[in-house]
């Protein structure tokens, strides 16, 4: 899934339940069950080209400012932020995983890679925007009330 759902479900996540104890996890918990769910990110694999990490940053910010700007004023705006990066920190540390090779030396690491890899519900753009806009939508309404 792209980065804007994650960030906005995350964010909402954090919004939704007052003890980050409980919402910070559930927020980096729920990137997986993204990823479990059929969605479109562009599959890209490495080297990636400049045009795909110019994608993927332009998605980032565009979820971290539609955050930042919907939380201003919370007073747990935050925590609610880092709701958002926790919802998409599996992503970070995969790429890590694979750019840093003596990360692939950790056996835990490379179960987690795998994991994440397997667990991947790749579908047409058609299909899997409707869900990104589905979810984006629903987060909002979460991260808005």
């Amino acid at each position: 899934m792209l980065s804007t759902p994650h960030l906005l479900v995350g964010a909402a996540i954090a919004r939704s339940i007052p003890n980050p104890a409980i919402s910070l996890p559930a927020a980096f918990v729920s990137h997986f069950l993204l990823d479990m769910t059929p969605h479109w990110d562009g599959s890209p694999s490495a080297p990636y080209k400049k045009k795909v990490i110019g994608g993927a940053a332009l998605d980032y910010a565009l979820g971290a400012t539609i955050i930042f700007l919907i939380s201003r004023g919370y007073p747990n705006q935050p925590i609610i932020l880092l709701g958002a990066f926790l919802a998409t920190l599996p992503d970070f540390i995969s790429i890590l995983f694979r750019h840093v090779s003596r990360l692939g030396k950790i056996g835990i690491l490379k179960k987690y890679h795998k994991y994440h890899l397997k667990i991947q519900v790749n579908v047409r753009f058609s299909i899997g925007v409707i869900t990104s806009i589905a979810t984006s939508l629903v987060a909002l309404a979460f991260l808005a009330r």
